[in-house]
C-alpha cells in the first residue's frame, strides 16, 4: 500500500499555478493600500507574513499566532514541548500526550476531521502533517481562509527541523533550539554507542495481517539505521508498503518489532500460531518484541523510541530491552475491526493508496 501526502496533495495545480503568481502583486497591493485603509484593516494586513512550509507552500501566517489548531499527535506534542499549550484551542481525538491534551477540545479523527469545529473555534492558524493528514482537509481550510502551515517528517533529522521550524514559526526560537540541540546529542551517543556494530536485519511491522511494514523514506526506517540496524524493506518505495510473507522468510529477519497498541498488537503466542508468521526465526526464536508506539509518532519522543530501539538491536548488558509482562492484556490486543486507521500519526488511516 502506498499512501499519498499532504506534500504530493498540495503541489500546485494549474489554477493554483495562477494564484501563486498573482501572491506578489497581492502582497505589494496590501502594502501600497495599508497606509489608505481603516486602522483596524491595516493592523490585519500588518499583522501577517508570507513563510515556506516544510511541504515548500507559501503560506500567510500570523505574526504572532494565538489560536493553533492541531491535526496530528506529533505536532501536538511537540506544541506541549515548546510550552506552547496556551495557545492550541484544539487538537484531535487521538492526542493523548501529555495527558493534558486529551483535556482540549477535539476537532475529530486526523483522517477526518471535523471542519464545523475547527471554523467554530476561530484559529488563526492550523498545523498539519505531509504524513498525516488529508488533501481535503488542507482544501477546506484553505477555502475557509484558514492557513494550514505543514510539516513533513521523513527522517530523524526532519523532526528535529520541524521543532526548530515551529519555534520560528510560534515566537519560541529559543527554546525550540535548546530542546532539538539536547535531542540530537542524544541522537549523537546513540550513534558513538553502535558505531562499527554489525546490523541486526529488522522487520517492523505496522500491520500484520495484510503485513504492511515501512518503506526506504520513512522516519521509521531512519530510527533503526541509526540505531544499529538494518531495516530488511529499505529498498522499498513508498513509505508503508505490503509485504508478504514469503518476502519475508526469504529476507530471514533477525529481529521483529511491533509498535505496541491497545487496538491492534498480537502477542507472541499469537505469532506462534498463524501459519507463515510461525516458521520466521525471530518468531520461533523469541526475538518479537513489542516497542512503544512513539516510534510512529514524529515528536520530540521519537528520540526515546531511538534510544530503546538500540537497547533492543544492541542490549548494553544483554538483557531484554522490553520486559514481556508489560504487555497489554490479551484482551486489549484485539485486532481493530477498522483496519484503516490502526495507529493515529500513520498515513495508513488513508482511504486512498499512498503516492
Amino acid at each position: 500500500m502506498q499512501a499519498g501526502s499532504l506534500q504530493r496533495n498540495l503541489r500546485y495545480t494549474g489554477k493554483e499555478r495562477m494564484r501563486a503568481l498573482r501572491t506578489p502583486v497581492i502582497l505589494l497591493l496590501a502594502v501600497c493600500t495599508t497606509r489608505t485603509l481603516p486602522p483596524r484593516a491595516a493592523a490585519i494586513f500588518a499583522a501577517t507574513r508570507a513563510v515556506v512550509d516544510e511541504t515548500h507552500r507559501q503560506v500567510m501566517v500570523p505574526e504572532h499566532p494565538q489560536r493553533i489548531v492541531s491535526l496530528a499527535p506529533s505536532i501536538t506534542e511537540t506544541l506541549y514541548a515548546l510550552d506552547q499549550q496556551d495557545k492550541l484551542v484544539a487538537d484531535t481525538d487521538y492526542c493523548d500526550y501529555p495527558a493534558a491534551a486529551t483535556q482540549k477540545p477535539h476537532i475529530g479523527a486526523v483522517l477526518n476531521p471535523s471542519i464545523e469545529r475547527i471554523v467554530a473555534l476561530k484559529p488563526d492558524l492550523a498545523i498539519g502533517s505531509a504524513e498525516a493528514n488529508r488533501r481535503e482537509t488542507a482544501d477546506q481550510l484553505e477555502h475557509l481562509g484558514i492557513p494550514l502551515y505543514g510539516l513533513s517528517d521523513k527522517s530523524v533529522d526532519d523532526v528535529l527541523k520541524s521543532i526548530r521550524d515551529l519555534g520560528a514559526l510560534l515566537d519560541s526560537k529559543t527554546q525550540a533550539n535548546a530542546l532539538a540541540s539536547s535531542l540530537e546529542d542524544r541522537v549523537q551517543s546513540v550513534e558513538h554507542r553502535v558505531a562499527g556494530l554489525p546490523p541486526p536485519r529488522v522487520l517492523f511491522v505496522t500491520w500484520y495481517q495484510p503485513l504492511i511494514t515501512i518503506g526506504a523514506h520513512n522516519f521509521v526506517a531512519d530510527v533503526i539505521r541509526r540505531a544499529g540496524g538494518q531495516s530488511i524493506s529499505d529498498d522499498l518505495p513508498g513509505e508503508w508498503p505490503r509485504l508478504s510473507l514469503e518476502v519475508v522468510l526469504a529476507r530471514h529477519p533477525d529481529v521483529i518489532l511491533l509498535p505496541r497498541s491497545h487496538n491492534y498488537t498480537p502477542s507472541l503466542e499469537d505469532l506462534k500460531r498463524l501459519p507463515g508468521w510461525r516458521d520466521l526465526a525471530a518468531v520461533k526464536s523469541g526475538r518479537v518484541y513489542f516497542i512503544s508506539d512513539t516510534i510512529i509518532r514524529p515528536s520530540p519522543r521519537l528520540i526515546d523510541s531511538l534510544e530503546e530501539v538500540a537497547q533492543i538491536l544492541h542490549p548494553r548488558d544483554n538483557r531484554s530491552a522490553i520486559a514481556r509482562d508489560s504487555l497489554p492484556s490479551p484482551e486489549s490486543r484485539v485486532p481493530s475491526p477498522d483496519a484503516r486507521h490502526p495507529m493515529p500519526d500513520s498515513p495508513l488511516a488513508r482511504t486512498e493508496p499512498l503516492e
